[in-house]
């Protein structure tokens, strides 16, 4: 891979399916309006947090988190 793939406020199963095509394992953290309850649309990455702290490539893959919400 020579770059990320540019994900950011894509819907969530496409990015999923980007970054596994990819080979990248990544962690979703999912977080919402403080005073507004969504029960309907679509999840979208909202943040994507890569950490390196000199980590292997195998271990920096385990360090990207995407951020989602509901809109």
């Amino acid at each position: 891979m020579n770059e990320f793939p540019d994900i950011l406020g894509m819907e969530l199963h496409d990015a999923a399916a980007l970054l596994e095509a990819e080979g990248l394992a990544f962690i979703i953290a999912e977080t919402k309006p403080a005073k507004k309850e969504l029960e309907s649309g679509e999840l979208r990455v909202i943040r994507i947090k890569v950490s390196d702290r000199g980590a292997s490539l195998a271990e920096e893959q385990k360090n990207i988190v995407l951020t989602v919400c509901r809109i």
